[in-house]
């Protein structure tokens, strides 16, 4: 791959590390402004998907041009790390919000109901994790969406790995 194309990608990834530690930064400092705050933790997420997608893309076979670029980027860049694909999971549920909730109407049978709450997941007795559509602990730094846990300390440090990689 030429290099001109490699320094577009990389220029790419470095603008979306940069949104997403924007968007950390508001998350960090966010917490009495709870519409804020998901809307950063949300902006966040697709930030760090996009340098995922860029750098550690799903590949569907050795001709497929994503694989070519994650080879490029690699070549030139051999101390990009890896992450735990099931960490970016969350941009998933973000994305498919409607059929997150289908399926909670669908298998759920109390519908209790509980969306947008910061603390700890524990904090509401009774509530099934499931019920719990989206809460964010500021002291773990997680998030939880529909049961599922996903620390965003984690998210922020791979990106800083990634920059540093670059």
């Amino acid at each position: 791959m030429d290099e001109f194309f490699i320094k577009i990608y990389r220029e790419q990834i470095l603008d979306q590390i940069e949104c997403a530690e924007s968007s950390y930064t508001i998350i960090n400092s966010a917490n009495k402004n709870i519409d804020l705050l998901f809307v950063s933790i949300h902006h966040f997420i697709i930030h760090i998907s996009n340098v995922v997608k860029l750098i550690q893309p799903k590949t569907s076979g050795d001709l497929d041009f994503k694989n070519y670029r994650m080879k490029n980027l690699r070549r030139k860049y051999p101390n990009l790390p890896n992450i735990d694909l099931r960490l970016v999971h969350i941009r998933n549920d973000f994305e498919h919000f409607d059929e997150r909730i289908d399926s909670w109407i669908i298998n759920f049978k109390q519908h209790n109901y509980a969306d947008k709450n910061l603390g700890n997941i524990r904090a509401i007795k009774g509530l099934n994790f499931k019920d719990n559509f989206r809460q964010y602990d500021p002291v773990s730094k997680k998030l939880y969406f529909c049961g599922d846990e996903y620390p965003l300390e984690d998210l922020f440090q791979y990106i800083q790995k990634v920059k540093v990689a670059l």
